[in-house]
């Protein structure tokens, strides 16, 4: 008589620790609003902002190393490991489409909407060229954000399941965020503008890091959402009427949680599909 097959057990992550996650959001927050700070007093003008952003870029990933649990390397803790290429190589191709498409959709919707075209527009070869450097730069600051937020937080809060986790981050991320927006003194439509933003494109880089296991997905997708994006939407559509300003943002913000879902979709069937692909506890999509 032969013994049946012990079924598989699947791998469960620890419950989120709700200190943990308070401390790193404190932490990272401190940093943020200390570099806020003469901003808001006048000590230092608007323009001395691109000095002051990539020290606080670095926040989330030392708050991170300051509250991860020991027992991984701190790499593996931060989702710094690359365990598939592949699986990278498909996120990587997955964030590019992304983040040209929504800003595209963008274009189209403003000018189906009525929005002039852009008078003082960049000419496109001066685009090709700027891009990838602008991409370059910005991914190399992003390291220290996305070793954080999509990195640690994400594993951390990964039992939640996807949307709410994602979400979650997208929220924390946006109030990590404020200090600097209240100290520029943003006028109200642009900084619900900016921070809707960043809640509505976190999902999306959430789902590039659940597909590849790794944050480095989310470091390009953060390049893309400060090169590519920008590049299209501030070089075709000229100023806009407010009423078509909401549209926009409202459509953007629609297009980018769509996107996310289809990622994680695809990236849910190629592992269904593919022996040997990214694998890890699983993750309820709530």
């Amino acid at each position: 008589m032969s013994t049946p097959p012990a079924v598989a057990q699947p791998v469960l992550a620890p419950a989120p620790s709700l200190r943990r996650v308070l401390a790193f959001l404190g932490a990272a927050l401190a940093v943020s609003t200390a570099l806020s700070l003469p901003f808001a007093f006048g000590a230092l003008p608007p323009a001395a902002v691109g000095l002051a952003v990539p020290l606080a870029q670095l926040s989330p990933l030392l708050a991170a190393l300051l509250v991860r649990r020991r027992g991984a390397p701190w790499w593996r803790a931060l989702a710094l490991a690359v365990p598939s290429w592949r699986a990278l190589g498909v996120a990587a191709l997955a964030a590019i489409a992304a983040f040209v498409a929504v800003p595209l959709a963008r274009v189209l919707i403003g000018l189906g909407a009525g929005a002039p075209p852009s008078a003082d527009a960049l000419p496109l070869s001066s685009l090709l060229l700027a891009v990838p450097t602008v991409l370059v730069m910005q991914s190399l600051f992003a390291i220290g954000e996305e070793a954080g937020w999509r990195g640690w937080l994400h594993g951390e809060l990964r039992p939640l399941g996807f949307w709410p986790m994602s979400l979650l981050i997208g929220a924390m991320w946006a109030v990590w965020h404020a200090p600097i927006v209240l100290a520029l003194g943003l006028a109200p439509r642009e900084a619900i503008t900016y921070l809707g933003t960043i809640v509505a494109v976190a999902p999306l880089l959430s789902a590039l890091r659940e597909v590849s296991g790794t944050a480095w997905a989310a470091v390009l997708g953060h390049g893309l959402l400060n090169s590519a994006r920008v590049a299209i939407e501030q070089n075709v559509l000229g100023p806009l009427e407010p009423g078509t300003a909401w549209l926009l943002d409202l459509s953007s913000w629609a297009l980018w949680l769509a996107a996310a879902a289809v990622v994680l979709h695809l990236g849910g069937r190629r592992r269904a599909t593919t022996p040997g692909a990214v694998s890890g506890a699983a993750l309820p999509v709530r």
